[in-house]
């Protein structure tokens, strides 16, 4: 598959997996009966007053909040890394080839892939438990985001400046550049 229509077709996923996240229904809600004897519901998954900060709002249970929509996060997430990996590999292929980027940039995207699965599946397991145990200091969830996912930015940044000289703008790539700068020049000046 070409790699536009692969970029394309994970764009059009992730728009599928954001309609059914509205499609969704909201939970906890409670049906209220009105006084005139409507009934009304009310959504309780935007949060509640906190009992000592008022201007704080607290969520509530995760388990309950997030049982049925957990997936459809997970599912967003893996399709917005395939996508920023697709885009990555775009910006990086040369005369329709990855070169030596193709491995590093499939593992990157790969790895970030999977940590990504491993913070919501350790957060699955938080919103489950009663008591939870801190890993450097965090919750586990917390600390796959802050310890893990950033390097692989930092991975990819390394990854485009080992790469740039040899594969993005050689140095034949720049004598050309300088010849075409030093023709435009002197066509300008004869030009005058």
């Amino acid at each position: 598959m070409k790699l536009p229509w692969f970029v394309f077709i994970v764009l059009l996923a992730m728009c599928v997996v954001v309609g059914v996240a509205f499609l969704t229904p909201q939970v906890p809600f409670e049906d209220v009966v009105l006084q005139d004897g409507s009934t009304q519901r009310v959504i309780k998954s935007h949060g509640f007053t906190h009992d000592r900060f008022s201007t704080m709002r607290q969520g509530g249970s995760g388990a309950e909040r997030h049982a049925s929509t957990l997936w459809i996060g997970w599912a967003f997430v893996t399709l917005c890394v395939l996508f920023f990996g697709g885009c990555l590999a775009m910006g990086m292929t040369r005369r329709g080839s990855l070169g030596p980027t193709k491995g590093p940039l499939i593992f990157g995207t790969m790895g970030l892939a999977a940590i990504f699965a491993a913070l919501f599946l350790s957060y699955n397991k938080y919103m489950n438990e009663q008591t939870h145990e801190l890993f450097l200091g965090f919750p586990r969830p917390s600390a796959w985001m802050l310890y893990a996912v950033w390097t692989f930015p930092v991975f990819f940044m390394i990854l485009y400046f080992r790469v740039f000289d040899r594969w993005h703008f050689t140095a034949e790539d720049e004598a050309r550049l300088k010849e075409l700068a030093d023709s435009h020049r002197q066509s300008h000046e004869e030009a005058e």
